[in-house]
Parts: structure tokens; C-alpha cells; sequence
């Protein structure tokens, strides 16, 4: 939330005169929360954006214009046992990727359908419901498939980091960075860069080529630029779990905890830092559960909504053709123009031949998740499971499904239950 409220005062001038309301089913983090964002408004030059809060979801949709949704069923203790269950069956815990993201998608889905329904229902004519709620491909085919009719868009800003990484390397602004990229989330390939709206896709590919580890210095960036130079294309940080999947299965094993308890051993210190700053004149909280790039990405989106310029961004929308190897249909990631209310896709033609068939799994396993996590069909969810690449055989897909079904049945819908 800082993030994002650094990023309506970077943009206050689409914001002037708004009114934010904050919705969280934890009272003491929205009280805090609250705080906090009123008071970075108002030292950064927006207090006339006004800020209210509420623990009634329906009251925070009724009547809203733009709705974002970014939350975690369970919280970090599902996320640990999403990562913790795939390790403990030898395939890579990640929340996004693979296993971590089918079981988080069970407990997202029927969530985000009850608000898209909420906002049809509750909110202004045209309201568009952004949705940052992991995992976003999967979450976004449940909404094209089974959604109610409201204008929907999947954010994801993980091109964001790449946008930086690149950046870094060539000793630009991350802001002056465009890619040309294609795929389906966190599996997006880019096959041009501009930057000050200057192709320099030559140059960024030559700089990739000659970069030495130490330079690179993070192993995940680093196996970028391996399977940059084996494809010609630049991948997203996630093809690492796939192309390095028992190395990187090794290093999660040899930490001995899960990413999930390394985020929730620095919470305390995060919070701490949101409670100092809370009513500081100037708040400066802890970015290191908050990030610039997040807020910046999706308020820019809500900023061109709002004032109806034109903003090109990177989405998860249904596929038209902007994406020729894939389903129509099929949720995509590429770049797209926002123009007030609708978003308008840019062609990106194919993807690599290496990754196509890859691609393809991932897309499929998807869509069946989707369905899965609407009926609550536990062979349906089998077979979702089984069809992504990461899982090793069909035993192992039913494994995981019963672990994750047990491990989650208080945030899972009551039909799972019956299946």
C-alpha cells in the first residue's frame, strides 16, 4: 500500500478531488494502513485526495469508478504451505509458478468472482475491476470464462523488474525502458527494447552477450542471460523453474525455509517502521514490502482511466491474435495502449520455437485450473495439475492436489468438500 500511495501523490494531478477507500478484513492493518497513506498524500503534495476506510467490502465497491484487488487468502501461512507442500514432493515451491499457483488459485478465484459480480451490481456504470491478486493468468481466465459482464484488466508488473534489470545493464532510466514482449504471465518473452523511444534492441542484445556473472551478481538474472543467449529472445525471471528446475529445487532446499518464512521473519521490522511513520510529517516507511515499481504500475493505469489519456502498459488480456502461437481466447501478456475505460492490445506476433510447445502447457494448465477452482472437480483438478510442466507424473499431480485440498479447506468454497 505505500507503494501505491507514493505513486497517487507522483500522479496527484489525474487524482485531484478523488476520494481512496481502503477495505481490509484485518481491522488493525487498515486502521494502520489508513494512517499512513493519508499522510504521505498530504506531505507529498495531495491532500485533497481524500482517504477512508471501511472492513465492509461491499461498502468501499458501491459506487466506485476503479477497483483493485490485491490480497492473499490465508495469508503468508498459506503461501508457506503452497511452497512447503510442491518442495516436500520434489517440485519447486514458488506462489506464482507451478503447484504454489494452482493452490493459491482454488482459494483466489471464487474471491474475485464474488467482487466482480460486487462491482457489476454495486459499482458506477463502466466501473473496471484491475486485479493484482495472484496468480493473474489463472485469475484471469476464471474471469473471462465465468465472470460476470464488468470491464476487467490482469496486472502484473513483472516485466517491471526485467525493465530495470535491462536498465541497469545499460545505464538508463528504467523509465525510459519499452519492451516488446509476448507470452503468458511470468512466461513472456521480449524481442525489442527501446529506450527514449529509441530502438536499441542491437544494442541491449550485444551488452547481454558480453556481461560477465559478477556483474550480474543475482543467480536468477544471471540464468536470464544463459537462456538469453541460448534463445535470442529475453525470458522472463520464471523460465529459470522450468529450464533449472532441480538446481533451483536444490538451493530452496538448502536454505530450509520457504520463502513465505523469510517474509514473515522481516515483517515485524516493516510494520514497526509503517507505525513510526504513520503520523510523521513525512513519512519514509520500509520499502522492503512495498515496492515503487508495483504502485507506479497500476496507479499509472488508474491515472489514464481517470484523465483519458492514452498509456501503453503491459496486460493479461484475452488473446485476439496479439500473441500468434497461442488460443484465441487464452489469456496473454503483451504490451496494450490504455485509453480511458477499454485497453486495446499490440500485435506481438510468435514466440520462440524453443518455448512454444512450453508456452502452450503452461496456457492449457490454466485454463483447467480455472474450471477447477469453479466446480471444485477434484479429477478436473488432477488433471490441471498433471498438465503443467513443473509436476513429473499424474501420481504426483494427485498427491498434491489431496495435500493442498487438506491443507486449505478452510479457505477453499464448500463444494470441495462435496467432490
Amino acid at each position: 500500500m505505500p507503494g501505491l500511495a507514493f505513486a497517487i501523490a507522483h500522479l496527484h494531478a489525474s487524482f485531484a478531488g478523488a476520494t481512496v477507500v481502503l477495505q481490509d478484513i484485518d481491522a488493525d492493518a487498515l486502521e494502520l494502513q489508513t494512517r499512513l497513506t493519508r499522510s504521505i498524500l498530504r506531505s507529498r503534495g495531495a491532500p485533497d485526495v481524500a482517504v477512508e476506510a471501511t472492513g465492509d467490502r461491499r461498502r468501499a465497491i458501491d459506487g466506485a469508478d476503479l477497483v483493485l484487488t490485491a490480497f492473499r487468502p490465508g495469508g503468508l501461512p498459506a503461501r508457506h504451505l503452497d511452497e512447503r507442500i510442491a518442495i516436500d514432493h520434489g517440485v519447486i515451491g514458488q506462489e506464482t509458478a507451478g503447484p504454489g499457483g494452482f493452490a493459491m488459485a482454488l482459494r483466489s478465484i471464487p474471491i474475485v468472482l464474488e467482487i466482480a459480480e460486487e462491482v457489476r451490481t454495486l459499482g458506477a456504470p463502466e466501473a473496471v475491476l484491475l486485479n493484482y491478486t495472484n496468480p493473474i493468468e489463472i485469475v484471469s481466465e476464471a474471469m473471462t470464462r465465468f465472470g460476470p459482464s464488468v470491464p476487467f484488466l490482469g496486472l502484473c508488473d513483472q516485466t517491471a523488474g526485467e525493465e530495470s534489470f535491462l536498465a541497469d545493464l545499460m545505464g538508463e532510466d528504467p523509465h525510459a525502458v519499452e519492451l516488446d514482449t509476448a507470452g503468458v504471465n511470468h512466461m513472456t518473452f521480449t524481442r525489442a527494447v527501446r529506450i527514449g523511444g529509441v530502438d536499441r534492441t542491437g544494442d541491449t542484445w550485444a551488452r547481454l552477450e558480453e556481461v560477465t556473472p559478477a556483474e550480474v551478481g543475482d543467480p536468477g538474472w544471471w540464468r536470464v542471460v544463459e537462456l538469453f543467449r541460448e534463445l535470442r529472445f529475453v525470458p522472463s525471471l520464471y523460465l529459470q523453474y522450468f529450464r533449472f528446475h532441480d538446481e533451483v529445487l536444490a538451493e530452496q532446499r538448502a536454505k530450509g525455509r520457504t520463502r513465505a518464512e523469510e517474509v514473515i521473519a522481516m515483517l515485524p521490522d516493516v510494520v514497526a517502521s509503517y507505525r513510526r511513520e504513520a503520523d510523521a510529517a513525512y513519512p519514509r516507511p520500509s520499502m522492503a514490502r512495498a515496492s515503487e515499481e508495483h504502485g507506479d504500475f497500476a496507479i499509472s493505469i488508474m491515472a489514464a482511466m481517470r484523465d483519458g489519456s492514452e498509456h501503453r502498459a503491459i496486460l493479461n488480456l484475452p488473446n485476439t491474435g496479439q500473441v500468434a502461437d497461442l488460443p484465441d481466447g487464452a489469456v496473454v501478456e503483451t504490451p496494450a495502449f490504455v485509453r480511458g475505460r477499454t485497453a486495446e492490445p499490440i500485435d506481438q506476433g510468435g514466440l520462440p520455437e524453443g518455448v512454444r510447445d512450453l508456452v502452450r502447457r503452461v496456457a492449457g494448465h490454466a485454463r483447467l485450473t480455472a474450471e477447477a477452482a469453479v466446480t471444485g472437480d477434484r479429477a478436473l483438478a488432477v488433471d490441471a495439475l498433471a498438465a503443467h510442466p513443473l509436476v513429473p507424473t499424474r501420481e504426483v499431480a494427485a498427491s498434491l492436489v489431496d495435500a493442498y485440498l487438506a491443507a486449505h479447506a478452510a479457505h477453499l468454497p464448500a463444494t470441495w468438500g462435496a467432490a
